[in-house]
């Protein structure tokens, strides 16, 4: 996701943007976590999705606790891992 300033169409294509709350997921070395309900700004005819800078510190403080083990998350799944050759 890139950031985006105070802009009202999506500066790769020039649709409109409209706001929205996703859930964000990222990996850092090794490492996954999910955002719920993180506030983007999204294009409506391709899906382009921008974040404000505040809100990618606020992610990248969450990955911080995450390494620092003070993070208490709120629930913790289990998800499949699979090789893609698996679908053969």
């Amino acid at each position: 996701m890139k950031t985006l300033n105070n802009e009202t169409v999506c500066p790769i294509c020039g649709s409109p943007l409209a706001q929205k709350r996703v859930d964000y997921m990222d990996s850092f070395n090794g490492q996954y976590l999910i955002v719920q309900e993180v506030p983007v700004r999204e294009c409506a005819e391709n899906g382009h999705q921008f974040f404000h800078a505040s809100i990618a510190k606020k992610i990248e403080k969450l990955f911080e606790m995450e390494r620092q083990h003070t993070l208490h998350p709120k629930t913790t799944i289990s998800v499949p891992v699979v090789e893609l050759d698996a679908a053969l």
